[in-house]
C-alpha cells in the first residue's frame, strides 16, 4: 500500500519578498537592520515575516557576512560545578549583547579531545572562542594557529603569549598558599594534595601554592602525598569527585598518613569526604580536608567544608566583555588584558587544630 509523503518546505527570503511586494535585498536589509528602508516597506515585510513564520537562515548569513553572534566557551569537565558556574555567568552577558553561546568539554583524559572540540568550533565559524581548560603544549600550539587566523580568543585560567589572546584568572597559587598555610597553623605538617601529580605543579598553580606553603615552612615535601588522576596521566579537566575518592584510598595505606588533605577542588574534596567516612575516620577529628573553589554544595556538605573561593561569576562576566571587546572592534589595535583576581580562604568545620590522640 502506497502512502502519499508530504514535504513541508521552509519560506525563503524570496517568498517573503513576494508576500509583502518588494526584493530579497530589502527583506535582507530589514532583517539585519542595515540601510535605509521606508517605514510602510519595513511594516510589509515584517508583517509577512510574522505570515509565514519565516526563520533566517543564520549559516547563510554567517557564509556571507563571515561574521556569527556566536560564542564558544571549551571547559574542562561539564560535571565540574566551577564549570557549569563559570559558563553560566558568560551565557548571561553574552545573552544581553545579543550573542548564542555554545558549551563543549574536553570529554575524554586525551589532549586530543580539545583539540577537536577547538577545531569544531573554529569550522562553525564561531565569532569568539572562551578557553577554561589547563594548558597543555598540544593546545597551546592550537591556540596560537587559531589567533593567528584572527579568531578572537579569551583564556580563563591560563595564559598565552600572544598579542591579541586576552586572560582572566584568579589568583590559583595564592589560593593554595593560604589553604596550605591554614593547615599548618593548625599544627598539621603531614599535608596531601590530591587531584594532581608532583609533576604537573608546573600547569597546576593550586599545586604550586601547596609546594610554596610547605617549603616556606621547612616541611620536605612527600611525593607520595601528592595524588593526582587516577589513570596516572596529565588532562585538560578538572579533578573529580572519583579522582578524590580514589587518593584517599591511597593515602591511608601509607604509614605514617597524612593528618591534613588539600583538594584540588571542593568537587574532589567531595569524594575524599565520602572515602574517609567509609574508612571510619572522622573529619575533623582525625583528618581536616580543605577544597577549593567554594562551590555551592561545599557549604552544605556535613561538615561544611573549608574552601578557598574565587570570583567564578566575575571571571565569567570580565571573559565575556572582553571577548565581545575585542570581537566587536576588530580593526581596532586593542592592547592585550591579562586580569588576575584575588582568591579568599574560607573556614569552615572541616578543618581543625591536629589532635595528637587522632587516629591517623
Amino acid at each position: 500500500m502506497w502512502h502519499r509523503l508530504h514535504i513541508v518546505l521552509l519560506p525563503t527570503i524570496a517568498d517573503v519578498a513576494r508576500h509583502a511586494g518588494t526584493t530579497p535585498t530589502t527583506v535582507s536589509r530589514v532583517l539585519n537592520e542595515s540601510g535605509y528602508v521606508r517605514d510602510t516597506v519595513r511594516s510589509r515585510v515584517l508583517a509577512a515575516v510574522e505570515e509565514l513564520r519565516y526563520i533566517p537562515n543564520a549559516n547563510a548569513r554567517n557564509l556571507k557576512t563571515r561574521q556569527s553572534r556566536t560564542l564558544g566557551i571549551v571547559i574542562g569537565d561539564l560535571l565540574n560545578p566551577y564549570s557549569a558556574a563559570l559558563a553560566d555567568a558568560v551565557q548571561r552577558v553574552a545573552m544581553d549583547r545579543g550573542y548564542a553561546t555554545f558549551v563543549s568539554s574536553a570529554a575524554s583524559d586525551d589532549v586530543e579531545s580539545e583539540i577537536s572540540v577547538l577545531d569544531a568550533f573554529h569550522r562553525q565559524r564561531v565569532a569568539g572562542l572562551i578557553v577554561a581548560t589547563l594548558p597543555t603544549a598540544a593546545s597551546d600550539q592550537k591556540l596560537l594557529r587559531l589567533a593567528e587566523h584572527r579568531l578572537p580568543l579569551l583564556l580563563v585560567g591560563r595564559t598565552l603569549a600572544h598579542p591579541r589572546v586576552d586572560a582572566v584568572s584568579a589568583n590559583f597559587r595564592r589560593g593554595g598558599l593560604l589553604c596550605t598555610q591554614h593547615l599548618i597553623e593548625f599544627g598539621h605538617r603531614r599535608i596531601a594534595f590530591i587531584g594532581a601529580r608532583l609533576s604537573d605543579a608546573p600547569r597546576v598553580n593550586r599545586l604550586r601554592g601547596y609546594l610554596d606553603g610547605l617549603e616556606q615552612a621547612g616541611i620536605t615535601v612527600r611525593e607520595d602525598y601528592v595524588i593526582g588522576h587516577p589513570n596516572g596521566n596529565p588532562s585538560p579537566r578538572y579533578s573529580t569527585h572519583l579522582a578524590g575518592y580514589q587518593a584517599v584510598h591511597q593515602l591511608l595505606q601509607l604509614r605514617p598518613r597524612p593528618t591534613a588533605i588539600f583538594a584540588r577542588n571542593d568537587y574532589t574534596a567531595v569524594g575524599a569526604l565520602q572515602a574517609l567516612r567509609e574508612a571510619g575516620l572522622r573529619v575533623p577529628e582525625d583528618v581536616s580536608l580543605a577544597g577549593f573553589d567554594n562551590i555551592p554544595l561545599a557549604s552544605v556538605v556535613s561538615p561544611a567544608l573549608t574552601t578557598v573561593s574565587q570570583p567564578t561569576e566575575e571571571e565569567g562576566r570580565l571573559a565575556a566583555e572582553f571577548l565581545i571587546a575585542r570581537i566587536e572592534r576588530p580593526n581596532e589595535d586593542i592592547a592585550r588584558r591579562e586580569l588576575t583576581l584575588a582568591c579568599n580562604l574560607i573556614v569552615r568545620a572541616s578543618t581543625a587544630p591536629r589532635q595528637k590522640t587522632s587516629r591517623t
